[in-house]
C-alpha cells in the first residue's frame, strides 16, 4: 500500500530532522524551508494529504502560506497543522480562522505530533472517502436522468419519423451556441441533454395534424401550438437540472424577441435565454430539412433566410447578440447537419 503523503514547512533543520525521523516509517515526507518552495510543492503532482507548517520564517510566513493554500480549489482540502512556538490564544484563533485544523506549539512532544497526524489523516481519509461516495451516486443519478431522457426523446420518433436525426443535431447545434457566448461548461453540458426534448409535446398532436402532408389550416395550428405547453407539463416536477432546462425549452423556444411567437407572446430577455438558443438552432434545422410546405435548403439559403428573412422567417424573431454568434459559428452547424443527417 503506498504511503501517505505529508509536506514539512519549516526552517529550522533540527526541527525537521525530529519530525522526519518521527513520521518516516507510515509516511512520505517532503520538505520545504520556505513559503514559496512549500507552494510549488503543494502545487505538483504530488500533492501531499496533510502539511505541517511553522508559522514563523522569513519572507512568507505560515499564516501567508495557508491562506494561499486555502484560495485555491484543487488544494483547499488539504488539512494543515500549524507547528509553533507562539503559544497566545489570539495566536491559534487566528491560525484556525483561515484554515488550520490544528495548531501545535514547539519545543514538539513527539507523542501528541504522532497521535495528532494520525487523527487528522483518518479524518482527512474519511472524507475523501466520503467525497468518492457522493460523487458516485451523482454519477449515478445523472445516467439515470440521461437515460430518461433518451427514452422520452424516443417516444417522440415513434410519431415522427423525420425525429431521430433532428434531435442529435439539435443537441449539438444548442451546445456548440451556448459555448460561442461564453457559457459555463455545466450550462453546455445541460443544454446538449435537455434540449431534444423541445417538441416532446408533439407526443399528444393527433397523426392527421402532426403527419399532414400539406399546409396545416387555421383550426389544426391552434392545435399544433398546444405542444409547447404540454411538453412543458408532461416534463415538469423533476428536480433533475436537466429536465429542469427541458421544461423552460418546451414551453418558450416558439417564443419569438418581438414578441410575435406563441404560446405567451414573451418578448426580448423574458424569454429564457435557453429557449433564444434553441430558437435558433430548431429554425435553422427545419429550413436545412423537408417540411410539408418546403422543400429543404441549403446552408447558404437558410443563411440568408434567418439573417436577412424571407417575409415567414424574420431576423428580429432572434435575440441579436445570439444572431450575431451564431452567423460566427455557421460553418459548425453546417458541419453538424452533414454529420448527422439521416442517410
Amino acid at each position: 500500500m503506498n504511503k501517505r503523503r505529508i509536506l514539512v514547512v519549516d526552517d529550522t533543520a533540527i526541527n525537521i530532522k525530529i519530525i522526519n525521523e518521527l513520521l518516516k516509517d507510515e509516511y512520505h515526507i517532503s520538505i520545504a524551508t520556505n513559503g514559496p518552495d512549500a507552494l510549488a510543492l503543494i502545487s505538483s503532482e504530488n500533492q501531499p494529504d496533510l502539511i505541517l507548517l511553522d508559522i514563523m520564517m522569513p519572507g512568507m510566513d505560515g499564516y501567508e502560506v495557508c491562506k494561499q493554500i486555502k484560495q485555491e480549489e484543487s488544494t483547499s482540502s488539504i488539512p494543515v497543522l500549524f507547528l509553533t512556538s507562539m503559544g497566545q490564544s489570539e495566536d491559534e484563533t487566528m491560525g484556525l480562522e483561515i484554515g488550520a485544523v490544528d495548531y501545535i506549539t514547539k519545543p514538539i512532544n513527539p507523542p501528541i505530533l504522532l497521535q495528532r497526524v494520525r487523527n487528522h489523516m483518518a479524518l482527512h481519509l474519511h472524507h475523501e472517502r466520503l467525497e468518492e461516495l457522493v460523487s458516485q451516486r451523482t454519477e449515478q443519478l445523472r445516467e439515470g436522468y440521461i437515460d430518461t431522457i433518451h427514452r422520452l426523446t424516443l417516444a417522440s420518433e415513434y410519431k415522427d419519423e423525420d425525429t431521430g436525426a433532428h434531435i442529435k443535431r439539435i443537441s449539438h447545434y444548442s451546445q456548440e451556441l451556448a459555448k460561442s457566448i461564453g457559457m459555463p461548461e455545466k450550462f453546455c453540458d445541460e443544454i446538449f441533454y435537455a434540449s431534444p426534448m423541445h417538441d416532446i409535446g408533439k407526443v399528444a398532436i393527433p397523426d392527421a395534424i402532426l403527419l399532414k402532408k400539406g399546409p396545416l389550416d387555421d383550426a389544426e395550428w391552434e392545435v399544433m401550438k398546444t405542444h409547447a405547453e404540454i411538453g412543458a407539463k408532461i416534463l415538469s416536477g423533476s428536480h433533475s437540472p436537466f429536465l429542469e432546462m427541458a421544461v423552460e425549452i418546451a414551453q418558450c423556444h416558439h417564443e419569438r424577441w418581438d414578441g410575435s411567437g406563441y404560446p405567451n407572446k414573451l418578448s426580448g430577455q423574458d424569454i429564457p435565454l435557453t429557449a433564444r438558443i434553441m430558437n435558433i438552432a430548431d429554425q435553422y434545422d427545419a429550413l436545412r430539412s423537408i417540411r410539408p410546405y418546403k422543400p429543404a435548403f441549403d446552408h447558404q439559403k437558410t443563411m440568408s433566410i434567418i439573417l436577412k428573412g424571407d417575409g415567414r422567417t424574420l431576423p428580429q424573431h432572434f435575440d441579436q447578440d445570439l444572431l450575431k454568434s451564431f452567423e460566427n459559428i455557421a460553418d459548425r452547424f453546417a458541419e453538424i447537419f452533414t454529420k448527422h443527417s439521416e442517410l
